[in-house]
């Protein structure tokens, strides 16, 4: 486990603690800050979130979270915070339409260089990106239809669109069929549709069926699909470039527009292999996940990336994202470029999956870094984290989420960090209390 030890000698002590009034609670001050502290305790990381954690001094492995690459523990990551820092500070205090740090800028430029187009923007959040992006390409579409799993940052940027007309409208999951009889039940004629949909989705362990949506959008003129590929980027396709590469389709293909007309949105590529789709494909990514870093990134042509920042209020009235994040994150980045740990990635999530299949548990053969299990109730769900908690393995509980079912479901999330013995003890473990 990567380990960091600093000194308190030459830092002022710190209070992380929330002190609760006693109108807030009816108790006195010092008994509400004991049990605050009580309960932060037992959910802070002593550390970066890695294939091994500390929490309230407790050494544990850990197969939660999203870090698959586990780049946010990784010392030059780490060190390149420190180092901007002490060059550039925290922020520039102001907006990106005044003056903007090195850093940030460089994340865009190795962002671009990855995926193969124009440029990028790079803002605070995946959260904000889809937002930006939707606001984008508004007036380019009539109805929109989401996904029912998709992430509460689709459903909240959909929900942002003037026109009364665009009400999400949403669509059984992962399911082509459906979705055709809600485009042909609701869309009127020249209507435009917008199919909106994670590449990955987390909290499931399943992948969009993309090509089959493009070939039922093809039947209609100037249709568009938007993924976010939050959980995708880093992970699928032969680079890592996410769901679109995963399903053999060139990601330059997203986020294109004519230079002759704001309203106009089409794409070009070189790729015969994917000449042939007329479905208008627009995507934003997340750096948090995979990456390690932070903020969500938007790649596309050069016209359609300076579109966003006409369009949004984002770039005029919002700081970009923090110098040191941005320093680590173009860090991050630079590694994840060499496929190395991916490649490593996709060894550990096959092993995985193998070794949870010779314990007699049933999981998707598909080459995501995480599978969900439902053993049971809930009770029984509750019980098997507790009783791998007690045995030095924390892994995730989802109460709920659209598609899980009333009782939920274990979540297990394998880094490119983690040790073949690492996933024999969980898996091993696991077989055992089940």
């Amino acid at each position: 486990m990567n380990g960091y030890k600093f000194s308190n000698t030459s830092l002022p002590e710190l209070n992380y603690h929330k002190n609760f009034s006693s109108e807030e609670t009816d108790l006195p001050i010092s008994v509400t800050n004991n049990i605050q502290m009580e309960i932060e305790e037992t959910l802070s990381f002593d550390g970066p979130p890695d294939s091994m954690i500390t929490v309230a001094g407790r050494v544990y492995l850990y197969f939660a979270g999203n870090g698959y690459l586990g780049l946010q523990a990784e010392p030059a990551v780490i060190a390149s915070t420190c180092e901007a820092v002490l060059r550039y500070g925290i922020g520039t205090a102001t907006t990106r339409t005044a003056f903007t740090s090195p850093p940030v800028f460089q994340v865009e430029r190795l962002i671009t260089e990855m995926v193969g187009t124009d440029r990028s923007f790079y803002t605070a959040s995946g959260y904000m990106a889809n937002q930006i992006l939707i606001e984008a390409i508004e007036g380019t579409f009539d109805r929109i239809f989401i996904d029912e799993a998709s992430h509460y940052s689709l459903f909240d940027a959909a929900k942002r669109i003037r026109n009364p007309r665009c009400r999400p409208i949403t669509f059984l999951h992962r399911n082509p069929q459906n979705l055709c009889a809600k485009l042909e039940s609701n869309l009127q004629l020249h209507e435009r549709p917008l199919v909106i949909t994670d590449g990955v989705f987390s909290l499931l362990g399943t992948i969009a069926p993309v090509r089959e949506y493009i070939d039922l959008l093809a039947n209609y003129d100037d249709a568009s699909l938007l993924i976010d590929d939050a959980h995708g980027f880093g992970v699928l396709g032969s680079k890592g470039l996410g769901t679109l590469e995963y399903f053999d389709i060139s990601p330059t293909m997203a986020n294109r527009t004519t230079q002759d007309s704001i309203d106009d949105f089409h794409f070009c590529t070189n790729n015969t292999d994917t000449a042939e789709i007329t479905t208008n494909l627009y995507q934003a990514f997340s750096l948090c996940k995979a990456i390690g870093g932070s903020g969500g990134i938007i790649t596309g042509s050069e016209t359609f990336v300076q579109r966003l920042k006409d369009r949004t209020t984002v770039y005029h009235g919002a700081s970009a994202p923090a110098n040191p994040i941005a320093a680590a994150t173009a860090t991050a980045l630079m590694i994840a470029a060499k496929n190395e740990l991916r490649m490593k990635l996709q060894v550990n999530a096959e092993l995985l999956k193998r070794k949870l299949q010779e314990q007699g548990i049933e999981v998707d053969n598909n080459p995501l870094p995480m599978v969900i299990l439902t053993l049971g109730s809930a009770a029984n769900m509750r019980r098997i984290q507790k009783e791998l908690s007690n045995r030095g393995i924390l892994v995730s509980y989802l109460p709920r989420h659209t598609g899980l079912g009333s009782q939920g479901a274990l979540r297990i999330a394998v880094f490119a960090t983690h040790t073949t013995d690492m996933i024999n003890e969980l898996t091993e473990t696991l077989g055992k209390i089940i």
